[in-house]
């Protein structure tokens, strides 16, 4: 059984990958959320605004409310050279309707308008200008009280959205034990959608039998039917996992039937399925995806690429297996191409062979936190394509040592 090709460098993951597709995203998204699946997918804060953010409130509405009063003052005081024009004053509630509450909002308006009409009648003669700038101040206030209000019920809405967005995804990505059969699990998701955390990404790991079993994918395109289609391959895996006596290969085709019935010839998944034997034995069948990366217990970082690649899910993919040696202490990094098409703002792919030091740290889950730390500094916090990973530590073998000798039988595919 010889070693894996060599992880490739500059850019270039190992040997080329024939039916390995991109997606092809190009929206920029605001707001990166990262979610341990591993723990569930975290809902936002109900009720009150948490204090931090309260208290901020507080000392701008406060600020706004003294620059308000100071203008007023500065008008007053030099009302022969007018310094600064009465209408100024509706700057602060314009200011107050994009951060505070609409009470909040109409109050620093109310003031503002006040300190107007005293101006206004400070004035001897009451001016004609000074009377249509006041008249512009109302009309100003006016309009930041109805921004405030607009801008709460939009706010309002869009967290009942990212509410719902975040329990769909809780359902589609289901939880992800952190301990299988010799060996223990650390799994991230990564969205590039600004305002949720749906994806089209999947994970999903099934134990049973002494073996355990993962599925990581990506599908084509983006939006409720990448969601919708994922949804349907976890599931359809998990059924088949649930039937004894299917081989991963057979599991494999019985997700790829699913996949064709649901998107014909439109629509694709690419995917790796693994096996993992607690004597030390490692299936992969590979479907268009990019293969996952083997750190051994030495510290050397390679690929474990099949022997040759077959075509996404739903496009009549040739399924044939391939078994790799894991030894005790080699970690396994399993990820969807979202990682490796990540680039900075200089066009420079991000580098996981300059990540080996990131994979061997003890604690798990630090290493994956890490890992996507490392990923977020390199793109300025800017993806354009959804990120899973699923990182495994194989432990001790279970079963006596002379065992490991032997090959499983369900390991018919090529060996490595």
């Amino acid at each position: 059984m010889g070693e894996a090709t060599e992880f490739g460098i500059d850019g270039d993951p190992g040997p080329k990958r024939p039916g390995l597709f991109r997606r092809g995203r190009s929206w920029r998204p605001g707001d990166l959320r990262l979610a341990r699946t591993g723990s569930g997918i975290p809902l936002g804060a109900s009720g009150p605004a948490q204090p931090s953010r309260a208290r901020a409130k507080r000392v701008f509405a406060l600020l706004l409310w003294l620059a308000v009063t100071a203008a007023a003052a500065a008008v007053h005081y030099h009302a022969a050279q007018i310094l600064i024009p009465v209408t100024w004053l509706a700057v602060g509630p314009l200011l107050a309707s994009l951060l505070l509450a609409p009470l909040a909002t109409a109050a620093l308006a109310g003031w503002a308008v006040l300190l107007g009409f005293g101006l206004m009648l400070d004035q001897p003669g009451h001016p004609e200008g000074l009377v249509s700038r006041v008249s512009v101040l109302v009309l100003l206030a006016a309009f930041a009280v109805v921004n405030a209000v607009l801008r709460t019920a939009a706010q309002r809405r869009l967290s009942q959205v990212r509410a719902v967005a975040r329990v769909a995804q809780s359902a589609v990505m289901r939880e992800v034990p952190t301990t299988v059969t010799a060996g223990r699990l650390a799994s991230r998701y990564l969205s590039a959608a600004a305002e949720a955390q749906v994806g089209g990404d999947l994970l999903e790991v099934v134990s049973s039998g002494g073996r355990s079993r993962w599925l990581i994918g990506d599908t084509r395109g983006k939006g409720l039917p990448a969601v919708r289609l994922a949804s349907l391959a976890m599931t359809s895996f998990r059924d088949a996992c649930a039937q004894p006596g299917l081989a991963l290969t057979e599991i494999a085709r019985v997700v790829d039937q699913s996949v064709t019935r649901a998107v014909g010839d439109e629509g694709f998944v690419t995917a790796v399925f693994a096996e993992f034997d607690p004597r030390g034995w490692l299936q992969l069948v590979t479907c268009g995806h990019p293969p996952p990366l083997r750190l051994a217990a030495d510290g050397s970082l390679r690929t474990l690429a099949p022997n040759a690649y077959a075509t996404p899910l739903g496009l009549h993919p040739d399924i044939q297996p391939t078994t790799f040696s894991v030894g005790a202490g080699d970690r396994l990094l399993f990820y969807t191409d979202g990682l490796l098409e990540a680039r900075d703002r200089g066009g420079r792919f991000f580098r996981l062979e300059d990540c080996a030091d990131t994979l061997r740290k003890p604690d798990l889950e630090a290493a994956a936190d890490e890992l996507l730390g490392r990923l977020m500094a390199h793109t300025g916090r800017r993806l354009e394509d959804d990120i899973a990973l699923l990182l495994f530590e194989a432990s001790p073998s279970p079963v006596p040592v002379g065992a490991r000798a032997a090959e499983p039988s369900y390991a018919s595919g090529a060996r490595r």
